[in-house]
């Protein structure tokens, strides 16, 4: 189980990050989100949360540029990225799989990248982030991009890994 302290950062969440819990893929604007929210719900079963090994690789393959795998790290400090897809990578400019948060540089944006990710796990439920998409370039404030964020548990009892994807709003990429 994660220490207390972990449950001390849901007051800590950006009062402007537009993150919201997801029950419903009708909540999720892309098509491809809510089909993947689908795909989760029918993993999990009665479970509050599916673990990695419920989904196959070949089963998130129309996700997979898309796709974020994330290692929660026991203090809650930081996250490890395992898996980040290709559209992400050339989207904003390198491929840092296998790093953490922390490595890649303590900005602003990977505070909140990672205050979403946690909120997630502390309430051990999916939500849903939309907001200015940072590049390799900065924030491109013309994008706005929807993100899904769902946890992943292998005991049924805490959420140790996230699986995220995310797509432009206002655009097919």
């Amino acid at each position: 189980m994660f220490p207390d302290r972990l449950f001390k950062l849901a007051p800590l969440i950006s009062p402007e990050m537009d993150c919201t819990e997801v029950t419903s893929a009708d909540q999720l604007e892309r098509p491809e989100l809510r089909e993947l929210f689908r795909l989760w719900k029918s993993k999990a079963g009665d479970r509050t949360a599916p673990s990695r090994t419920d989904i196959d690789v070949i089963e998130l393959k129309p996700w997979l540029p898309h796709i974020l795998l994330v290692d929660l790290m026991e203090q809650q400090a930081d996250v490890r990225f395992r898996v980040i897809g290709t559209w992400i990578a050339e989207q904003v400019g390198r491929d840092d799989t296998g790093k953490t948060i922390s490595e890649i540089g303590g900005t602003d944006r990977g505070k909140r990248i990672l205050e979403e990710y946690y909120l997630a796990a502390i309430r051990f439920a999916p939500y849903r982030s939309c907001g200015t998409f940072f590049a390799s370039a900065g924030a491109k404030s013309h994008l706005q991009a929807e993100r899904l964020i769902l946890p992943l548990s292998e005991d049924g009892r805490r959420c140790n890994k996230i699986l995220s994807a995310i797509y432009f709003l206002n655009t097919d990429l």
